[in-house]
């Protein structure tokens, strides 16, 4: 279940010293490498879901352990947005930052991380599950400091991949990811007679390890810490110069951290759920969050050299041209993904595996993914929109916008729980995420254009949404009117995913004859 996304080959420029193949040969290569890699770990990922629920289901002690877990998540994605964010600080010419540098600053955060999980885990437990009982917290406590020191192996990794990839060493960034996903699968199956619950903590200690390790390897051989060494230097003392070069890191990515933030935020108040309901959510989220970052963050990641040159000269018609064409593709996707969780993946789980999940918890389930769907249609918009803002130079008022919008969700969700419960705090998950990205829409395209694009994302949203709802309510009626248990699960997947292809030509026909034309027809090199 491991949280690392892959960069992708496009994201950062190529080192002028590599040219001795041709320069579409080198991309595919890479493009098939991180294609490799992503289904590597995406299958290692499953493999643990499955086993873990199918293990230890779904009770309070599983709770304690993915309150951790969502620190972990939570790091991890802010460690992947380095590969975005501090990519312009070292690129010659015109680095701010030398390569060691950059080094000492993901030192002195790693060394931040360790101190607080290790020697802070019973406070820390403490303030992030207050609903929690006891048993549960220990939990927690028990496992935030493996996990901690997965989290600074994973940011290590993570500097790692940046810097390799600025040299062009994109099969060394795939190949530490899947021996990285190998191990962690490895050490989950051999330690899952053994460490209970928390056996998913140390397979993510054991893949960040691995990874880490690889990265470091590959690092040796591509120079080390050579490079940027024409940057300013530090001035005023070490440690000064160490706080000066941490704030400018930390600052570019702040509004990734405290956007993954809100989730903990959110479990903290469902933490007073019955036994069972944080780990369901906790499922739920990371279902959805990766939906979210397969296809948001990969697409916007992907587009960052074209949004820099076109926000160079027409920064609006940017945000017109590749905001709605975006969301249309990952609507494509996410909108029938969603729905059949709802209508048969949830069902197919209690069915499979009757020890992970109760009928309750089914609908527990349901609910929740239900719930989640307008945070993921914010969250796409602003995994798109904030690659934009960062090739338009807005990093000082993205920095601004962090703290206001963590006030923001512990507002609404305090709001909705006191009105609706965990539902109610769950329900309102979507609430500062649509916020901020009305926010950046309207900082990237103006406020008239801003408008214009509103109504165009929301009738691309209700399209896709609709037509997935009405597929798959199709095919649980039909499912339901024909068998019960598995069966109907079954019946209402293959006829809900049946309806929505089809309707797909009627709502989005030059959306799919693209993705058709893209995985039937090889392109021609460029």
């Amino acid at each position: 279940m491991s949280t690392q996304t892959l960069p992708v080959a496009a994201e950062v420029p190529r080192a002028s010293a590599v040219a001795a193949a041709p320069e579409h040969t080198r991309k595919a290569r890479a493009g098939l490498a991180m294609s490799v890699a992503t289904f590597a770990m995406a299958a290692a990922s499953g493999i643990q879901a499955v086993l873990y629920l199918s293990r230890f289901g779904t009770n309070a002690r599983t709770d304690g352990f993915f309150v951790a877990f969502a620190l972990y998540s939570t790091f991890g994605v802010f460690s992947q947005s380095l590969r975005v964010t501090s990519v312009p600080l070292l690129v010659e010419p015109g680095a701010r930052l030398s390569i060691r540098r950059f080094a000492g600053v993901l030192c002195a955060v790693g060394a931040l991380v360790v101190l607080l999980t290790c020697a802070l885990p019973g406070p820390l437990s403490h303030l992030l599950a207050p609903g929690l009982k006891d048993a549960g917290r220990s939990v927690t406590a028990a496992a935030l400091p493996v996990l901690g020191v997965a989290m600074a192996l994973q940011l290590a990794a993570s500097g790692g991949a940046t810097v390799l990839a600025i040299r062009d060493r994109f099969m060394t960034i795939a190949g530490a990811y899947m021996s990285g996903a190998l191990a962690g699968l490895v050490a989950f199956v051999a330690l899952m007679g053994s460490a209970g619950v928390q056996t998913l903590g140390w397979s993510m200690l054991a893949m960040s390890i691995v990874t880490s390790g690889w990265m470091l390897a590959g690092l040796r051989r591509s120079g080390w810490l050579a490079g940027g060494e024409r940057a300013a230097p530090a001035t005023g003392g070490p440690l000064a110069g160490l706080l000066r070069d941490c704030a400018a890191v930390l600052g570019r990515t702040a509004i990734y951290l405290m956007f993954n933030v809100l989730f903990v935020i959110t479990l903290a108040f469902a933490s007073r759920s019955a036994a069972g309901g944080t780990t369901v959510l906790s499922y739920a989220y990371l279902f959805a969050s990766y939906l979210v970052a397969g296809t948001g963050m990969a697409l916007g990641m992907s587009s960052i050299p074209d949004m820099t040159r076109d926000a160079r000269t027409q920064a609006r018609e940017a945000v017109a041209a590749m905001v709605p064409r975006g969301f249309r593709y990952a609507m494509l996707i996410v909108a029938p993904a969603l729905g059949a969780l709802i209508v048969c993946g949830a069902p197919l789980v209690h069915d499979v595996l009757p020890k992970s999940l109760s009928s309750a918890q089914v609908s527990t389930l349901r609910t929740f993914t239900a719930l989640l769907i307008l945070w993921t249609l914010g969250a796409l918009l602003v995994n798109f929109l904030l690659p934009l803002l960062l090739a338009l130079g807005r990093d000082r008022l993205l920095g601004a916008l962090a703290v206001p919008l963590v006030l923001v969700h512990v507002a609404a969700t305090a709001a909705g729980s006191a009105l609706f419960g965990v539902d109610g705090a769950v329900g309102a998950f979507w609430i500062a995420p649509s916020l901020l990205a009305g926010t950046l829409l309207v900082a990237g395209a103006g406020r008239e254009l801003a408008a214009a694009l509103a109504r165009e994302l929301a009738g691309d949203a209700l399209r896709f949404v609709g037509l997935a709802a009405l597929a798959f309510a199709s095919g649980w009626g039909i499912g339901e009117a024909l068998h019960a248990g598995l069966a109907q699960a079954l019946i209402a997947g293959v006829i809900g995913a049946s309806v929505y292809l089809a309707g797909l030509g009627l709502v989005a026909r030059p959306q799919l004859e693209t993705l058709l034309r893209t995985v039937v027809v090889r392109p021609s090199p460029a």
